[in-house]
């Protein structure tokens, strides 16, 4: 959710309405890289919205790191975020930095409560035609990603007094992506391919008013099951089970925790170096692990993230967006290294990139 404490409009935006924008792109060849400064609300200490087991802070995060992944993946540009881990930061703190920093534009990204569905976003109300401009770009595409996924409601392009779109001095649109109460909206934001087309929808609109020119990979994404031939391997300690239905495919693999390494592995091809999400899925239950180890082989080094697999079973659970290297090798390791009791579970992976 938003802001609208009324304060001051600084009267620098008015100094610099129109200016922001209009030079970098008429002399790109000469100028710095494009600044976009990214924006997830709440943070820490403020969870924003919260619902059908949902907090609008982790949703923020999520899509604005994902919208970061892209830019960078697909266009020569220059991303700052007012957060990029779970930390408090205040209104001021984020306006100040944008603004101290020179960002060329500024989007802030929200999700709303309140018992409504749909998408809506948001300008100041005296804007000048650059913010128009960044509002009407963003708007239709993170709409039409939205709607590459499910069904969503089209709330329009609003103008409001929030502290974020007052306080900056460059062009900024505030974003209400879908109703944290509402079961509908929810189901849809729990989906780890709504929150990348709504990423997605958000880079390109950055990137359309921004008139940089679209350098985008070939699509790719693919799923390995514990099933698949010659891309999963593990010992004789992972036993093999059809118990549960939320598996992926005919069965899935489990053992027990030990604290000595005896990792099962899924093997992917990766065509292009480059940024790529990488999610599990495995089936739910009481007497499963939770915090069971992954490891991603990236190209900074193996990343462990710890899964709940009590919880959230049957469906695709994001283990984050990494740069991956071009290559056909182990990838992503389902450990038993954990001092937490209850079976560990290797199921499936899926890799896409972004």
């Amino acid at each position: 959710m938003f802001d609208n404490t009324p304060l001051r409009r600084r009267t620098l935006l008015a100094a610099l309405a129109g200016t922001a924008v209009t030079p970098l792109l008429a002399g790109r060849a000469q100028a710095a890289l494009p600044k976009v400064y990214l924006d997830p609300g709440h943070g820490g200490t403020d969870p924003g919205a919260v619902g059908n087991g949902l907090q609008e802070k982790d949703l923020t995060l999520a899509i604005a790191l994902q919208v970061r992944s892209i830019l960078l993946a697909n266009w020569s540009v220059d991303v700052r975020m007012s957060r990029t881990s779970d930390i408090t930061r205040s209104l001021t703190y984020r306006t100040d930095d944008a603004n101290a920093w020179g960002a060329n534009i500024f989007v802030s990204v929200h999700i709303n409560s309140g018992g409504g569905t749909g998408f809506e976003s948001y300008r100041y109300p005296t804007a000048d035609s650059a913010t128009v401009n960044l509002h009407n770009a963003l708007h239709g595409r993170v709409l039409a990603g939205m709607r590459s996924i499910g069904s969503v409601t089209d709330r329009g392009l609003k103008t409001a007094n929030f502290h974020v779109l007052r306080e900056t001095s460059m062009p900024a649109v505030l974003t209400e992506n879908l109703f944290i109460d509402t079961v509908a909206d929810a189901n849809l934001l729990k989906r780890a391919d709504f929150v990348t087309a709504t990423a997605r929808g958000h880079a390109q609109g950055i990137a359309a008013h921004l008139g940089l020119t679209t350098t985008n990979p070939p699509a790719y994404s693919t799923i390995v099951d514990n099933a698949t031939t010659g891309r999963f391997t593990a010992s004789s300690n992972w036993g093999t089970s059809t118990y549960s239905a939320q598996r992926y495919g005919a069965d899935y693999r489990f053992a027990n925790p030990t604290l000595a390494s005896d990792a099962a592995w899924f093997k992917v091809s990766i065509p292009q170096t480059g940024d790529y999400r990488v999610e599990v899925r495995h089936p739910a239950d009481p007497g499963y692990n939770s915090a069971t180890p992954h490891v991603v082989v990236t190209t900074a080094g193996n990343r462990t993230v710890n899964v709940d697999q009590r919880a959230s079973g049957g469906v695709w659970r994001s283990l984050g967006t990494f740069n991956l290297a071009a290559g056909d090798r182990d990838l992503v390791a389902v450990s038993r290294w954990t001092g937490t009791t209850g079976y560990v579970v290797a199921d499936a992976v899926r890799v896409t990139r972004v």
